[in-house]
């Protein structure tokens, strides 16, 4: 009997009917989100509608959709790559997982008033687990651009710093710098404006969080320069740090501004702690303006200085240099956003209607957060990406065997105490998350 082989007949080949799967390491996050409830408030959230006895449960298709994710998927059609593994079914503890147009169907069933639902009931969780470790923190306002290429619901021709006629959704987020969630999300046309309900997300936004909870200070981009939103700021005290547009009048003003008031910044920017009334304000407010000395090549009569003149307003309290520090780290919310866009898939699964567009999208914020928490609690290291855990922990080689007719999970680890075990421990340690938790703050 011919026997197969690789290598030249060095390494035979055999068959197993087996399940086996490279995705053993799930385990560790999908029993984290069973200890924390995440089971149960899911349960809760989802509204069963099916009658057929072979039907796949809604809640069978969110831990599909989230598994995919997980793995790497970023397309409906990457929920495949799952479909057929016992061994990850098992691990989610599914009845059936959803195939790629099972998925599909459930998202697209959702009505505006069933996603809205679905997001607001998940949401309220996974922010509750906020009070775990934290009680204030500081938030970020930003939006960000989701390229399209089809002729999806909402998508539309907008601002685009590459590729100005590019096709997109423009969605709105909230990110807390310290705990590493995003705790609302807003899908809106690609055409929209940072402007285009603004007070409305961040009234929103504060109606969400758990009770207790405090926002220090907001900081975002220039899009979120407007009297609107500084109002709605002072009205809620929160502190806020916004870049001012260089439009006319303020450029004007900066430029304006006498050289005694000029405190050296850096080697290469000067920083001036002034008062302003802009165009429409009701008050004045304090602006922290700042120049650059640019080369200037033009022959000149006179040795006259260039600069590049841009401004912050601010309601903070701290020094000026300190302020502009604050501001500086701002940039880890890029961070943020590269990591939910790219290693979570945020910007795929998308659909022809936005409703159920929207309800992936925001599902794939709740599953960030739980992410954060599982960085936090169980593998106690927040720096790390959703990538680098995919290598490090999920990818463990996995068959499912049986003893004394039970099923058992065997881990391809040859020392599992050094490191599985350990995180194994943590997992099973974690809080459940009770439901006086859940309150909002209102």
């Amino acid at each position: 009997m011919q026997t197969e082989s690789i290598r030249k007949g060095e390494l035979p080949i055999e068959y197993t009917s087996k399940p086996l799967s490279g995705w053993g390491g799930l385990s560790l996050m999908f029993e984290y989100l069973e200890r924390i409830g995440f089971y149960d408030h899911l349960r809760e959230a989802v509204k069963e509608g099916k009658v057929s006895n072979n039907r796949v449960e809604d809640f069978d298709s969110i831990l599909t959709f989230l598994v995919t994710v997980l793995i790497g998927g970023s397309r409906f059609a990457h929920v495949q790559r799952v479909f057929h593994d016992e061994v990850v079914r098992r691990i989610l503890g599914a009845k059936r997982l959803g195939s790629e147009d099972t998925v599909r169907r459930f998202f697209l069933s959702l009505s505006p008033s069933e996603a809205e639902d679905l997001y607001t009931s998940m949401q309220r969780f996974s922010n509750a687990l906020l009070l775990e470790h934290t009680s204030e923190d500081v938030l970020d306002l930003d939006s960000t651009i989701l390229e399209r290429y089809g002729q999806q619901e909402g998508v539309a021709k907008g601002y685009h710093s590459t590729r100005a006629a590019q096709r997109s959704h423009h969605p709105l987020l909230a990110m807390l710098v310290r705990a590493k969630h995003i705790p609302l999300v807003w899908l809106r046309a690609g055409g929209a404006s940072t402007l285009r309900g603004g007070a409305e997300f961040v009234e929103e936004l504060l109606a969400s969080l758990p009770k207790g909870f405090r926002i220090t200070a907001v900081r975002g981009d220039s899009g979120f320069f407007s009297e609107q939103y500084l109002r709605l700021f002072e009205q809620k005290g929160l502190r806020y740090i916004i870049p001012i547009r260089m439009q006319g009048p303020i450029k004007r003003f900066v430029a304006s501004i006498a050289e005694g008031q000029w405190q050296k910044l850096d080697e290469l920017h000067d920083i001036a702690d002034v008062r302003y009334a802009g165009h429409g304000w009701i008050q004045s407010r304090r602006v922290l303006a700042f120049r650059k000395k640019i080369n200037d090549d033009s022959n000149q009569l006179f040795d006259v200085p260039s600069y590049e003149f841009s401004a912050l307003v601010t309601s903070l309290d701290l020094p000026a240099k300190e302020c502009s520090d604050f501001y500086d780290q701002r940039g880890e919310c890029e961070n943020t956003i590269k990591e939910f866009k790219n290693d979570f898939g945020a910007r795929g699964f998308s659909l022809a209607k936005f409703t159920p567009t929207e309800a992936a999208f925001r599902l794939i914020s709740i599953l960030f957060n739980l992410v954060s928490e599982f960085k936090r609690h169980v593998l106690r290291d927040t720096s790390l990406t959703l990538n680098t855990i995919r290598s490090r922990v999920f990818v463990i080689g996995a068959v499912l065997g049986r003893a004394a007719r039970k099923i058992i999970l065997r881990l391809g680890i040859r020392h599992p105490e050094h490191r599985f075990s350990t995180l194994l421990v943590r997992a099973n340690s974690a809080t459940y998350v009770s439901a006086p938790q859940l309150n909002p703050s209102g």
